[in-house]
């Protein structure tokens, strides 16, 4: 490993977490369909929860919106799916509003903190998260008191890309003048995986034993299809520190 430079984070589920992700998505689920009824949709709570589970795997919405967030334009479309026209000006607050519950619970792993601290002694350290609303991020981490952990922060949001297209991490790269053969990318899910290996960095990823904090999404999630020989694995972050000699 005495060629790495750079060890760049995903987000959710690696060092973001939480005890309950289903109760979590429920949570969010209920204060959306209200957000909207509030607005004027006409659809009971179960119709609108299969709305949801469309919601984020459609093509981006084809219309340029200034200031708007890729989730801003999936909400503006969904409220005209409801029969509903959302002003513009009352898109961000909801849609902030909405998000913040997504992510009430949720907390750093406690090992986040000293580990990059520790990195960030020889290496860069950045974060690289698919995330479609890019101020939430920023915000998430200043109430975390993480804004000043990482030399860069990249939201796919803001670069158009997202994992596991290899051109999310490139402002990473250029930001910390790190090159991707350089690099580790530290992640739990395939397409964490998927994206390093497209980059040409070497993954990490993150599988948890009893410890605190999942990350299963509606409880399905996938067991990693990539072969143990693509990535390297860790129980924890602290891990990282063996592996790299720190």
């Amino acid at each position: 490993m005495d060629h790495i430079k750079g060890v760049f984070f995903d987000l959710h589920g690696t060092i973001l977490l939480s005890d309950d992700i289903d109760g979590a998505w429920g949570r969010w689920a209920r204060a959306f369909h209200a957000a909207m009824e509030e607005k004027g949709a006409d659809i009971a709570f179960d119709g609108f929860k299969g709305l949801l589970q469309s919601l984020f795997e459609g093509p981006e919405p084809d219309f340029i919106e200034p200031g708007f967030s890729l989730f801003m334009k999936r909400v503006k479309v969904l409220g005209e799916q409801l029969g509903i026209d959302l002003p513009k000006d009352e898109v961000r607050p909801l849609v902030d509003s909405i998000i913040r519950v997504w992510h009430e619970g949720m907390y750093l792993d406690e090992e986040t903190v000293p580990v990059i601290q520790r990195l960030r002694e020889s290496y860069k350290v950045g974060l690289v998260t698919n995330w479609e609303h890019t101020p939430r991020i920023y915000e998430l981490l200043r109430e975390l008191g993480a804004e000043e952990l990482f030399d860069c922060v990249v939201v796919s949001d803001g670069v158009g890309h997202a994992k596991p297209d290899p051109r999310v991490f490139k402002p990473a790269f250029n930001i910390t003048g790190v090159k991707a053969s350089e690099s580790l990318y530290v992640g739990d899910m395939d397409v964490d995986i998927e994206g390093a290996i497209n980059a040409g960095m070497q993954p990490v990823l993150i599988k948890r034993v009893d410890a605190n904090g999942t990350w299963a999404q509606f409880s399905e999630k996938p067991v990693c299809s990539f072969t143990d020989d693509q990535y390297i694995l860790i129980q924890s972050l602290s891990q990282l520190l063996k592996l790299l000699n720190c």
